[in-house]
């Protein structure tokens, strides 16, 4: 039996439906992925208008829905935040320092020690260019550490707070 485009139609409906319930859990992740989005949105013109431990204070002194376990809290930012980043317009915002901060501002663990870390790291070879990189830790544990971090390339220039 030949398959038509109604069915074809069907099948790519199915598969979109199930991408978009396995992104939103229940439904504040919709809200909390709008949100995100605005974040992300916004957050090139934030950094233009503030220095950077007023804009950290100020992400950081934003509400965010409380979660009582922090692999499920990072899981949740993580899977909400990359949709956006397969926008072609935010495609490019998909940095360490844009997921950092996403991080940063929007897992909030009561009761625990959140830090953000700015680092670089310095050319391997003449001639190659220093490199930034974010990370946010708690309690000390390193949340989405980029590669140069892990491998102790990276010399920290700022801690905040």
């Amino acid at each position: 039996m030949v398959k038509g485009p109604k069915t074809q139609k069907g099948h790519v409906s199915r598969g979109l439906f199930r991408r978009i319930r396995s992104v939103f859990k229940t439904p504040e992740d919709i809200w909390l992925a709008c949100r995100i989005g605005f974040f992300i949105f916004w957050l090139p013109h934030a950094m233009q208008k503030s220095d950077l431990p007023s804009l950290l204070k100020k992400i950081r002194s934003a509400r965010s829905p409380a979660m009582n376990d922090l692999a499920e809290g990072v899981a949740r930012i993580v899977r909400l935040r990359q949709p956006w980043f397969r926008l072609f317009a935010l495609r490019a915002r998909n940095t360490c320092y844009v997921r950092a901060l996403t991080l940063y501002r929007f897992l909030d663990i009561p009761g625990s020690d959140m830090k953000i870390h700015l680092g670089v790291e310095p050319p391997r070879i003449p001639g190659e260019h220093t490199r930034g990189h974010a990370w946010v830790t708690v309690g000390g544990r390193m949340l989405e550490p980029p590669d140069p971090v892990l491998a102790g390339r990276v010399k920290e220039l700022y801690v905040y707070p």
